[in-house]
């Protein structure tokens, strides 16, 4: 198995591992969305929320403008959130809270 994130040069503390999201938004109708993925996205563990994550290089860096930023009507953007997940904990859940707030959250459940 590929793991795009071992060599990545995400400075993860001792007893936790990288992990990413990756996502696309298209911005359908209505007005430019303009927010921050690390606000947005948040991945659940077994034991806690998993910390935002930068990293450095690869398939997830972390880009200098967050890709989430002024995103246009009819427009789409790609991109990937780092995560510091600790050893052994599960992951359940990706949630999706846009603009960085609570309403109007998903959350996709891990299986």
């Amino acid at each position: 198995m590929y793991d795009p994130l071992r060599h990545a040069g995400a400075a993860t503390l001792p007893g936790t591992h990288a992990a990413a999201v990756a996502l696309t938004i298209h911005v359908d109708r209505g007005a430019t969305y303009d927010s921050t993925a690390s606000g947005d996205v948040s991945l659940l563990t077994s034991r806690a929320a998993a910390a935002p994550l930068l990293i450095r290089r690869g398939v997830c860096r972390t880009p200098l403008t967050d890709f989430e930023s002024l995103i246009g009507v009819g427009e789409t953007r790609s991109g990937c959130v780092g995560f510091s997940v600790p050893d052994g904990a599960r992951i359940v859940a990706v949630r999706f809270s846009p603009r960085s707030r609570a309403p109007g959250t998903v959350a996709w459940r891990v299986g």
